[in-house]
């Protein structure tokens, strides 16, 4: 037998007991030997050694050399060596099995930092848990939304937490469909954890059991209820003795009806076929905005159950709001719609969509990972100073509000930026400027009717912003305007009794308040 598979075999009786000190692996070659082929790191990273006491030069092989891992030194020359093995502080164990080379010959040396074994957690472990630690978690799998990379959400007693990306049997991507998984299905997975935005991740989970749902949900309502609410049916097979169905405290817009029963016909082919079940279901009529809900059905045979929940989503209405309204807002599905300038926007075309900062002169909100309506958002042309209209739901990230990702930009308006002399030449139509200056009087600043004069300067040139008002409909007051301050507005150009003006209903794009030096 080969002395590299004699060290195999030695290693993995080692390796059995790693609560135990390992012993020295003796076997050796004569112009190369080592007082330790076995190296045990803690999980801090501190240093420990191993003796080398070779005939001629020796070197590790440098590109087997993890850069969780520092060796020192990589190699050496005849004598007796010291070599220092140290890791930076690790989450979970790891192992690597380093190579030296000593003329003809190859030593093996196996390093492991704490242990391999990966301790059962809960979801809200999991949740609370430091990124980068690997757990093996156990839970049902209530939502598939990807099948070729393995995209789902398991959910246990505790939580929920998402899985981005399943191996197959073999370790391979892409193959999830080979896995036979279901919603309903009890599943335990084990993999790292990441934290995408606000998303907790387990990320390219190996599949460790499955267990098969006694009930599977084979029928139920693709689209969205229309927000004007109505019937709905869901229609079950189980293997149980019959379905119980729950109907969560946060779903009370939604209540049973009825529930058709049908017994499975045996065959030769399928001897015990699965019953089925329609349960029909009421949605109530919806007021406010976009909402989401779940109905949840249970199957039990002797001592085992199994339980699935099937996700109902309802249109409802789009709430118009100021960006103030909005940051105020609860979080939750109710979709609103705003309106504001762009401040500020950085583009990703690889992903379609955009970070995004709008304000209305006062309070700004980001709109997180925005994307077209009817084409590509980097299509669109946007630049700052464009006048947006855009649809979403209210969230936060690190406790500040944001848009959540994927609001929808329905509605632009770009405008032509002049100076206070061009803006005065140009013709009166319906071209939309922008146009800059210093505040010189403010007049007629109604709360009422919302809007305000203002008198602006370039030094030499003067114009009337006439009864300006704010993007989103904010009181004009809340501006904080003062003479002094520099304010960009966006409107057209008009008259009166021959005197230009920026006509009645523009708005305020960007305001600053006058130095206090």
């Amino acid at each position: 037998m080969k002395l590299r598979y004699i060290f195999g075999i030695i290693l993995s009786a080692v390796l059995a007991f790693t609560s135990c000190e390992p012993s020295s692996i003796k076997e050796s070659f004569d112009n190369i030997k080592l007082d330790k082929s076995y190296v045990a790191i803690d999980m801090a990273g501190t240093a420990t050694t191993i003796k080398i006491t070779a005939t001629e030069a020796w070197a590790f092989d440098e590109a087997k050399i993890p850069e969780w891992l520092d060796v020192n030194p990589k190699s050496g020359n005849a004598g007796e060596t010291s070599v220092s093995f140290s890791a930076t502080a690790a989450q979970d164990g790891r192992d690597v099995e380093l190579t030296i080379t000593a003329g003809k010959n190859t030593q093996f040396v196996k390093v492991l930092q704490g242990t391999k074994e990966v301790s059962p957690a809960t979801c809200a472990e999991v949740n609370a848990g430091p990124d980068g630690k690997s757990y093996k978690v156990k839970g049902v799998c209530t939502n598939i939304v990807n099948t070729q990379y393995g995209n789902w959400y398991l959910k246990d007693d505790t939580g929920e937490i998402y899985i981005y990306g399943t191996l197959d049997k073999k370790g391979a991507t892409k193959n999830f469909l080979s896995l036979g998984l279901e919603v309903g299905d009890v599943v335990e997975v084990q993999g790292p954890k990441t934290t995408y935005g606000t998303t907790v991740e387990l990320v390219d989970v190996t599949v460790l059991s499955i267990t098969k749902s006694l009930v599977k949900v084979e029928e139920g309502p693709k689209d969205a209820i229309a927000k004007e609410g109505g019937e709905f049916s869901v229609k079950l097979t189980y293997k149980g003795e019959g379905v119980l169905v729950s109907i969560p405290e946060e779903s009370n817009w939604i209540s049973l009806v009825s529930m058709d029963y049908k017994a499975g016909t045996p065959t030769k082919i399928n001897p015990t076929p699965s019953d089925t079940v329609i349960v029909k279901f009421r949605a109530d009529a919806n007021v406010l905005g976009d909402r989401s809900g779940s109905v949840v059905f249970e199957s039990k045979s002797g001592s085992k159950g199994s339980t699935v929940e099937f996700a109902v989503s309802q249109k409802g209405s789009i709430l118009e709001a100021s960006i103030a309204d909005f940051l105020a807002a609860e979080e939750g599905p109710t979709m609103y719609r705003i309106n504001g300038i762009i401040k500020s926007i950085k583009l990703s075309p690889d992903y379609h969509n955009a970070e995004v900062y709008i304000t209305n002169g006062v309070d700004e909100v980001q709109l997180y990972r925005a994307v077209g309506k009817d084409k590509n958002i980097e299509d669109l042309g946007l630049n700052v100073g464009d006048q947006i209209t855009v649809v979403g739901t209210r969230s936060s990230y690190k406790g500040k509000p944001q848009m959540a990702a994927g609001g929808v930009v329905e509605e632009f308006v770009q405008f032509k930026t002049v100076t206070i002399a061009e803006f005065l030449a140009a013709a009166e139509d319906k071209t939309m400027y922008s146009v800059s200056g210093e505040i010189t009087k403010i007049a007629s600043l109604d709360d009422n009717y919302n809007n305000v004069r203002v008198t602006i300067t370039d030094g030499t040139n003067t114009v009337e912003l006439y009864r300006m008002t704010t993007v989103d409909g904010a009181k004009v007051s809340t501006l904080g305007l003062e003479v002094g301050g520099t304010i960009t507005a966006a409107g057209m150009r008009s008259s009166y009794k021959g005197t230009p003006q920026m006509a009645q209903g523009g708005v305020c794009q960007f305001y600053t308040a006058p130095s206090a030096e």
